[in-house]
């Protein structure tokens, strides 16, 4: 009788082991699973941003290429050089909000799109500002030298998504079609510009670009 009791223990023993061992092992992988999970849901949300901000210089460049012809007309007729002093001007006249330039760096640039709502909360702004190009004295971030500018758009989305996208932008007489060739998300196809000829075109609905 004595012996049996002891391999009783032994019995209740090693199947608390083996519990512990489940348990251990199961938390394991919930833990796992809980931090895939967090992982893909901030993903997605850095995605959403991206191609929000993404979507906010595609808007803004867009946008430009006819305003930079028209400002720019009677220089192209004169053999001048154009340049980006109305964007550095800022957008008082032509878009919804924004503000002039005070300084040749992003903080002191012009806002020209302020809560850019590309779907639902998917929001962004979009500021220009010159770069370091001489210019008359006093006045040399608002007036453009060498037809280079930078532009920047911050995107913010639903769950506390942010990004930013900064390029540089030349506009020219000549030298091939200086405004085009940034490939984006709005009203693209396949091929992820504003121009694409491929099929599948991306649906303006952005909450639905990402699923």
């Amino acid at each position: 009788m004595k012996a049996l009791q002891n391999q009783r223990g032994a019995v209740l023993v090693t199947a608390m082991v083996i519990l512990a061992l489940l348990t251990i092992i199961g938390m394991a992988a919930t833990n796992t699973s809980m931090l895939e999970t967090m992982i893909s849901a901030t993903e997605k949300t850095h995605s959403e941003a991206f191609y929000a901000a993404e979507a906010g210089v595609d808007h803004l460049r867009r946008n430009f290429k006819n305003v930079f012809l028209d400002k720019n007309m009677t220089k192209f007729a004169a053999e001048i050089d154009p340049d980006w002093d109305f964007a550095l001007e800022g957008p008082d006249e032509i878009f919804n909000s924004g503000d002039d330039a005070t300084g040749s760096t992003y903080l002191t640039g012009s806002r020209w799109i302020t809560d850019g709502n590309l779907s639902g909360n998917y929001l962004y702004n979009v500021t220009v500002w010159d770069n370091d190009d001489g210019g008359t004295a006093g006045n040399e971030h608002r007036d453009d030298t060498d037809g280079i500018i930078y532009l920047r758009a911050d995107a913010r989305v639903p769950g506390g998504g942010n990004a930013s996208i900064e390029i540089l932008m030349k506009g020219a007489a000549t030298g091939g079609d200086a405004l085009s060739g940034y490939g984006a998300q709005e009203g693209g196809g396949a091929g992820k510009n504003y121009g694409a000829n491929d099929v599948n075109t991306v649906d303006a609905a952005f909450n639905s670009q990402i699923q």
